[in-house]
């Protein structure tokens, strides 16, 4: 305070004065004094002023240490600091007086933002913390069939924690759980595929997820069998299916060749060509966008045997007759009289055969071997005579009945049969070694005749006169 002149005087005057502003928080007093009286003057103290160095902090979801810079207006000026959330603690400058610095921490969220203030030196700062959102899906990644179908992703996260899913493929949808917050479920649905093998993806909590789905083609392959002869030939074979369908043609044996269209997309055709065959019949498979075609084919084996004939001595003997053919062509063999047997009954390829001829105890005979359908004759001489008495027989037109002896070498068998219908064997019909054969001749009731007897293989001739 400082007084302005004058400062002295004589008779009634005034006294001027000045007061400089407090600068200080506390009041004050001085006095003037006027000859022996007093005038006491007081001045209140500056109300105190603070500012500070931030009125917003942004700290992430981690959380983390922070520091605020108080500054007052004067040193005397008392402040403190506080804060009305848990999450937040004051680790240094609780309190201070003129300039001072407030250092807080922020501890980390497990869950959305959020915010929290601070109350420093009666000015309120706005602490703002950014997500501590953590998300987890139970798979990213799956594989369907062309069928398709629902399947559902499961998402982990803290309860309060937004979420979205979406799909970023026409052939997926979301079907539940478009949005959601904390734990959750996500519904998706892949749609039925008659194409290609495809790929497509999900947005799940910020997640990406995999559908992978096989292939959904279809195919129908027309003939899916074929029979073909020995001389074989090429043959067409349609495939129908969905644009963009791949397929490929191959052969399962070397007898079969993909001549054409041996691959494609989309409905098309592919050619087989079947080779001759001089084989027996034969069957394999070709594999045509995906589908077994059964091939078969005729046999084309041919069969030579030789000699055709074969003679044979009347006390029996063995022989061997060839079979010319392809290998692999299977063949039988099989006698037809009892007299002839053989060493092998069935075979395949080339091959002999050897047989044996059981001695003739009777008049020359033949029989036959029926080999892979050819016929191969045998024919064996008798080892047996035969003599005749009378060697004919004479009748006059009445007829009459008729002896023949018959005298055989060994044991040798025969038979007799009449080859004429007015001559009828009576006995004798058959027999082994020496022997009788009796027989009558009917009455001729026209002009001379002759009529036979087959007696041991040979004819006998029996006369009758005439009218």
């Amino acid at each position: 305070m400082t007084l302005s002149p004058p400062v002295e005087g004589q008779g009634e005057g005034s006294v001027r004065f000045t007061v400089v502003a407090n600068a200080d928080p506390s009041s004050r007093a001085a006095s003037i004094s006027v000859n022996d009286q007093g005038l006491r003057i007081s001045q209140e103290g500056k109300p105190c002023e603070f500012t500070v160095s931030s009125n917003h902090e942004t700290v992430e979801g981690a959380g983390g240490d922070r520091t605020i810079d108080v500054r007052a207006s004067a040193a005397q000026c008392g402040w403190t600091a506080a804060t009305n959330v848990q999450w937040i603690a004051i680790v240094a400058g609780r309190e201070g007086r003129g300039n001072g610095t407030v250092g807080f921490h922020v501890d980390a969220v497990s869950g959305p933002p959020r915010t929290g203030t601070i109350t420093v030196a009666a000015q309120t700062v706005q602490v703002d913390q950014g997500t501590g959102c953590s998300y987890a899906i139970g798979t990213d990644t799956f594989s369907l069939d062309p069928s398709g179908g629902d399947r559902q992703v499961a998402v982990t996260a803290p309860s309060g924690c937004a979420w979205t899913a979406d799909s970023r493929t026409p052939w997926l949808t979301v079907t539940t759980g478009s949005t959601g917050s904390g734990p959750g479920v996500v519904g998706f649905r892949v749609a039925p595929s008659n194409g290609p093998a495809r790929a497509g993806t999900l947005t799940v909590a910020g997640r990406t997820v995999t559908v992978a789905q096989s292939l959904g083609c279809s195919f129908l392959v027309s003939p899916v069998s074929l029979s073909v002869g020995a001389p074989g030939g090429a043959s067409t074979f349609q495939v129908a299916t969905t644009s963009g369908c791949t397929w490929s043609a191959a052969s399962g044996a070397a007898w079969i060749t993909v001549t054409g269209g041996t691959s494609g997309s989309g409905a098309g055709q592919t050619q087989l060509t079947v080779a001759a065959n001089a084989g027996p019949a034969r069957a394999a498979s070709a594999t045509i966008a995906g589908e077994s075609v059964q091939i078969s084919q005729a046999s084309g084996c041919a069969y030579t045997v030789s000699p055709s004939t074969q003679d044979a001595a009347g006390t029996g003997s063995t022989g061997a007759a060839s079979i010319s053919t392809a290998a692999g062509c299977s063949w039988t063999a099989r006698s037809g009289v009892e007299w002839i047997t053989m060493s092998a009954l069935s075979g395949a390829g080339p091959a002999q055969i050897t047989y044996t001829v059981a001695a003739n105890q009777g008049p020359v005979r033949s029989g036959t071997i029926t080999v892979a359908g050819q016929t191969f004759t045998v024919t064996q001489a008798s080892q047996c005579t035969w003599v005749m008495a009378p060697p004919s027989h004479e009748f006059t037109a009445t007829g009459g009945a008729g002896n023949i002896l018959i005298i055989v070498s060994g044991a040798c068998t025969w038979t007799a049969v009449s080859n004429a219908d007015w001559i009828q064997l009576i006995a004798g019909a058959s027999g082994a070694g020496n022997g009788l054969v009796q027989f009558v001749a009917a009455p001729n009731p026209g002009g001379a005749r002759s009529g036979t007897l087959t007696i041991a293989g040979q004819s006998y001739i029996v006369n009758e006169g005439g009218r």
